[in-house]
């Protein structure tokens, strides 16, 4: 017990000396505080705060997404079906009864061959059928009321048969030397003349379909996602009118160089009023979903060129969303990408820049919003 009790005293005296050193020091026990530029830990800068307080007024328009049916919008041109007409055979042009432009239906003369020995041959061929049905037609009766035997039915049918099938030789034949249209369409260009001797597989002419109409697009890898087979169609000209349409075909491979997906759209064109290479803007209809309805002046372009909208983030702090126009209709124009209720920038953009902190001016009217 002696022992513990020395030992506690000589702690009580040690402490009582440090205090006393310590009080005879300048200054006291008082200890400075340091203000570092720098983390000791991280050795970093202490960051500088990037939100600029913008002085002037910043007036906002409240906006609400509303369900409608959501588009995507391509550029476009027209193309044609293109159909190339040859013989099939060879022999002397005789016939060209169509001019170029005139519009054909299908399977139309376009060039045709001296048939005068190939047509006799199908009427030869017409006659000899006509008696061979008579013939078996009799047989059967004849073995119905017992006159005939089953194998004269027999005989009378394989000869009928045969008949037919040397028929249909012979008109094949025939219409091997009948240059015809595939399809209804315009006859764009004839090279064929009267008096012409020509081999198998000559051309005789193009005939190219007008209507329906196909226009062509591409699309990204993001937007032909979106698109479907027989989605509706705006087909907008470059005139400003517009026609409907549908989706026609959707690539799965990309184009190597543009990486573009190629897009077809078939729009009933009467009186092939629409040209070949005319350009057309294609409105795609890819279902329903939210959208924004304002006005195209609000629209602007960050640095990195993406068109978009600034709008009233948390804490007062103007942000940059990127924005696809949707649809554009007399009322304005109508986009996503923004939160479903958004405080819009309406007056005041000058100076302003994304991360900038305003003091926002609600304007609770939904008055047209200018850009300046």
């Amino acid at each position: 017990m002696p022992r513990l009790l020395s030992i506690i005293l000589g702690a009580v005296a040690l402490i009582a000396a440090v205090v006393g050193i310590r009080a005879l020091m300048p200054g006291g026990d008082s200890t400075p505080d340091v203000q570092a530029d720098r983390i000791p830990t991280l050795d970093k800068a202490l960051p500088e705060s990037t939100q600029q307080q913008h002085t002037g007024t910043v007036v906002f328009v409240r906006s609400k997404a509303e369900k409608r049916t959501l588009f995507l919008s391509l550029g476009g041109r027209s193309e044609a079906q293109v159909g190339e007409v040859a013989f099939g055979a060879a022999g002397k042009v005789t016939s060209t009864p169509v001019k170029e432009g005139q519009v054909v239906e299908a399977g139309a003369l376009i060039c045709g061959l001296d048939v005068e020995g190939a047509g006799a041959k199908v009427r030869q061929a017409e006659a000899t059928t006509a008696l061979k049905r008579e013939a078996f037609t009799s047989a059967q009766t004849r073995f119905a009321n017992g006159w005939v035997s089953e194998a004269w039915v027999k005989t009378a049918r394989g000869e009928f048969e045969q008949a037919q099938a040397v028929l249909e030789v012979a008109r094949n034949e025939l219409n091997r030397m009948q240059a015809v249209a595939p399809f209804r369409g315009v006859l764009e260009k004839r090279v064929a003349t009267p008096g012409q001797f020509v081999s198998l597989g000559t051309p005789c002419g193009t005939v190219v379909r007008l209507d329906p109409i196909t226009f062509v697009g591409g699309a990204s890898e993001k937007q032909a996602t979106q698109i479907l087979q027989d989605a509706a169609v705006r087909v907008r000209l470059s005139d400003g009118s517009e026609v409907r349409g549908v989706v026609t075909y959707v690539s799965r491979v990309a184009d190597p160089r543009s990486r573009n997906f190629l897009i077809k759209v078939a729009t009933p064109n009467p009186g092939n009023k629409i040209p070949v290479g005319r350009t057309a803007e294609l409105k795609i209809d890819t279902g329903p979903g939210k959208a924004h309805r304002i006005n195209p002046a609000l629209l602007t372009t960050d640095d990195q060129g993406r068109i978009g909208v600034r709008y009233l983030d948390v804490g007062g702090v103007v942000s940059f969303a990127p924005a696809e126009i949707v649809d554009e209709t007399a009322e304005g124009a109508w986009v996503t990408g923004l939160p479903d209720d958004a405080q819009l920038v309406a007056e005041g953009q000058e100076g302003i820049q994304p991360g900038m902190r305003v003091t926002p001016v609600i304007r609770e009217e939904p008055a047209p919003a200018g850009g300046g």
